[in-house]
Formats: structure tokens, sequence, C-alpha cells
């Protein structure tokens, strides 16, 4: 069965997506709300997937991304933003992204990227 974490700050589609995950046979081992969860989490987890958003306060995408990349906690990242920049686009690049997705996401699109493998 596939693991996976979802880290979002908007708790209701957090919640949503973790509902959606279940109904199709994907483990989710872990939620959270900003980088720190994600980073914490995976280190505990050691997902297949981390669905992460780059818009969080506190800690947003890009400290779990620098965190997660040191210590390769986590196999394929999928990213979920509603504002995908030039600058994060680039900055993205140095990352092993396996996909990026734009808000508002179908979570059946999620669960196909999900699924591809």
């Amino acid at each position: 069965m596939v693991r996976i974490v979802i880290v979002d700050d908007e708790v209701d589609y957090t919640e949503i997506l973790k509902d959606y995950c279940e109904l199709n046979d994907i483990e989710v081992v872990g939620t959270g709300h900003n980088g720190k969860d994600a980073v914490k989490l995976c280190k505990e987890h050691s997902p297949d997937f981390l669905l992460l958003d780059l818009s969080m306060p506190e800690f947003n995408g890009f400290y779990a991304l620098e965190n997660i990349h040191k210590t390769k906690s986590v196999n394929k990242i999928i990213i979920l933003t509603g504002l995908l920049t030039e600058e994060n686009t680039k900055n993205l690049t140095q990352y092993n992204i396996f996909s990026t997705l734009i808000k508002p996401v179908d979570p059946e699109e999620i669960i196909k990227k999900i699924q591809s493998l």
C-alpha cells in the first residue's frame, strides 16, 4: 500500500484529501499544516509521497523542501499550490519534484498521479 503525508495550511482541504486518499486505498500516515510539520512527519514515517503546499504561514513549503532534501526521507513530492510564480518554478528545479499541481486540484487528479507508478 502507498503511504503518504499531506501538508497544507487549509485544514479542511487537508481532511478532504486525506479522506479521498483513504477511499482509494492510499494510507495517509500523517497530516500537517506547515513546513515544520512536513519535515517532522517525513522523518518519522518515510512516506512514499508527500503532498505539499508551498504557501503556508510560519514555515513554508520551501523550508520543508530544503530540510527534507537533506534527509532524503521521502520518495516522491507532489507540490500543491495556488500560486506558481516564475521565481517559485525556478526554485523548485533544485529539488526532486515528482509533480506540481495548481490549486484548486481535483482529488482524482492527485490519485491518478500517485497511482501512475
